[in-house]
């Protein structure tokens, strides 16, 4: 039986804006008699323009004007926010740094529909745009590693895939808007991030003058270089360690490259860069960025592919790729979903488990909580017992439903003897195939015949 769910994917990022719809089928592809619920399609129903990012300072994003934005989008694609079921509104790059970003969410998540994400975070967003570009798909049909950089105006989020799965995800302070010139070609905005980077390349550039071409490309000459430095476990120099965010990369090495976000669109081009009136035709270096990084893999040879989407592989992934599916053999109270930005703990080990729940719970307050484990995959009867008596009593002093996320398929036994051992006393949601870790937040949505979507995010807000 197949059931279709509509999607949104919101993007707003340090430069662009923008809203896509996907129509998402759901089927049940039981080959036995086990039951199993898959997502086997996704189709993009209607893609936005793209807007400028509104700004009503280098610090503060214009709240009433994106609302409006989307909103119109909403309209121009008849789309009313109730019909939508799953999706997730994702805030990128530098734009995630400015001092309203998470007011904006929130207001945009409940503007939006009533299981809508709303995320922040570099990692996610890497391996979003990923799926977005197609790098997934590509370590699949390829075999090999494949890393795809998503270049926007303030960050580059990057995504390592092998055999269709993330096996890595880091993001840098490089982007095509960390330097801005007005048409004039006088240097209006130079992000402090890069600050380093410039006195280490000798470049003296300032707010005010005029820079001249051969000075701005040996900065995306030294940017273009670092996208083959960082791949691997070799020894990075300073200057690039100081433009990761949170955290640095695993130093897995990709076979094959893909760039996709909009200073993409120049790295796939054939368009040349012979002035700076090249540069400024978009009032920032991303021209230049995307040439520097063309040429140096025309000269160094690397196998690069041409990603599915450029500019657009957020926004895609984020409408597309943000929601997981758990459903026939689970245990969930309706009445209780939606819930949203429930914390994960995550157990790694199954060894006293009563005693880690107890000391993981104390860290929070008296609030709803999910425990999340792997399990083994495929539990005795002694053992789901033993794990629903860890849980019930682990929880024990919180007064809120029993949430329980597992990876392996034993979702359904192990909610029904959590329900046999409380008498009922608490509501139970307990899902599984789905993966996540310390630091996620789920939301789980309303099911849709007994299909449950889940999405798993981050919340971080870059300081």
């Amino acid at each position: 039986m197949k059931n279709q769910i509509l999607s949104v994917g919101i993007d707003i990022g340090t430069t662009t804006t923008q809203v896509i719809f996907s129509q998402i089928t759901v089927e049940s592809t039981a080959t036995s008699t086990i039951p199993e619920v898959k997502i086997t399609d996704k189709e993009i129903i209607y893609k936005s323009e793209i807007y400028f990012t509104p700004l009503l300072s280098n610090c503060k994003i214009n709240l009433e004007e994106l609302k409006e934005t989307i909103r119109s989008e909403y309209e121009k694609a008849q789309v009313q926010k109730q019909a939508i079921s799953v999706g997730a509104i994702i805030i990128t790059g530098e734009t995630a740094r400015k001092e309203n970003a998470q007011e904006v969410l929130e207001v945009l998540a409940d503007f939006a529909g009533e299981f809508v994400v709303a995320t922040a975070g570099p990692d996610l967003e890497s391996i979003l745009a990923g799926y977005g570009a197609g790098a997934a798909e590509a370590s699949k049909k390829f075999t090999e590693h494949v890393v795809n950089f998503d270049i926007g105006g303030g960050t580059t989020n990057a995504a390592v895939f092998w055999d269709g799965e993330a096996v890595d995800s880091f993001a840098l302070d490089i982007g095509g808007r960390l330097i801005q010139i007005d048409n004039q070609g006088v240097i209006q905005y130079i992000s402090y991030k890069i600050d380093p980077l410039l006195h280490h390349l000798n470049l003296h550039l300032a707010v005010g003058m005029k820079p001249k071409l051969i000075e701005l490309k040996v900065l995306t000459d030294a940017f273009a270089a670092m996208f083959l430095q960082m791949n691997g476990k070799k020894k990075l120099p300073e200057e690039l360690e100081q433009l990761f965010i949170l955290h640095t990369h695993k130093g897995i090495a990709a076979d094959i490259f893909m760039f996709s976000g909009g200073v993409a669109e120049f790295i796939y081009s054939d368009a040349e860069v012979r002035s700076m009136n090249d540069v400024i035709r978009f009032g920032d270096i991303g021209p230049l960025l995307g040439y520097s990084i063309r040429k140096m893999f025309e000269q160094y040879q690397h196998k690069l592919l041409e990603p599915k989407e450029k500019i657009r592989a957020t926004v895609i992934g984020a409408g597309s790729y943000s929601v997981k599916i758990s459903g026939s053999t689970i245990v969930f109270d309706n009445e209780l979903l939606p819930l949203r930005n429930v914390p994960i703990i995550k157990l790694i080990t199954l060894e006293n488990m009563q005693s880690m729940i107890e000391k993981k719970v104390r860290l929070y307050e008296d609030i709803p909580v999910a425990i999340a484990f792997s399990g083994p995959k495929s539990p005795s009867y002694l053992q789901i017992k033993e794990m629903a008596k860890a849980i019930v009593h682990g929880l024990s002093e919180n007064h809120h439903p029993i949430i329980v996320i597992v990876e392996h398929d034993f979702a359904k036994a192990l909610g029904q003897m959590i329900e046999y051992t409380i008498c009922k006393q608490k509501q139970v949601i307990c899902i599984d195939r789905i993966k996540v870790d310390n630091g996620d937040y789920v939301d789980i949505g309303k099911s849709i015949t007994d299909i449950v979507p889940v999405a798993v995010k981050t919340l971080i807000f870059k300081s």
